[in-house]
């Protein structure tokens, strides 16, 4: 008997040590699964247009109702950023020198679609990607091209 208090609670250190580590697994998958259903994606990506031209922007980003987001646009530019995105790409490490205002600093509810009116003087292709921050998670949506002619 005289190591049986010892041995309970070491049992019951192992006990709680295991249920924690499985309490830590559920709420993971948990969070995983709720944020693998937050996307992005353009609604008919504009692919041609004449440089001068208004030419818009449409993209929806799909998420919970319990989200929101303060921070989305068109980020885009004269050279291409073709590697793939991932949640941790923040704007500042992709390197678009272009970027629309009008949705950044205002919060919105998701889901929700945006649009966007954008004007390009010159002709040429522009590269161009749709963008959310939805928490901590930077979302992207896979990069498209506009070409522009006279």
């Amino acid at each position: 008997m005289k190591g049986f208090p010892l041995k309970l609670i070491f049992a019951l250190a192992v006990f709680s040590v295991l249920v924690y580590f499985n309490y830590s697994r559920a709420q993971k998958a948990l969070k995983d699964t709720k944020d693998s259903i937050i996307t992005i994606d353009f609604l008919n990506p504009p692919t041609e247009a004449t440089a001068g031209s208004t030419v818009n922007f449409s993209w929806r980003v799909e998420a919970p109702g319990e989200f929101q987001t303060s921070y989305t646009t068109i980020f885009y530019g004269p050279v291409s950023t073709p590697s793939a995105l991932t949640k941790q790409d923040s704007p500042e490490a992709v390197g678009y020198p272009n970027k629309v205002m009008d949705y950044i600093g205002s919060s919105s509810f998701l889901p929700d679609t945006f649009n966007l009116n954008i004007t390009f003087p010159n002709t040429g292709k522009i590269w161009y990607r749709g963008y959310a921050k939805v928490r901590e998670d930077h979302l992207w949506t896979e990069e498209k091209y506009l070409n522009l002619t006279p």
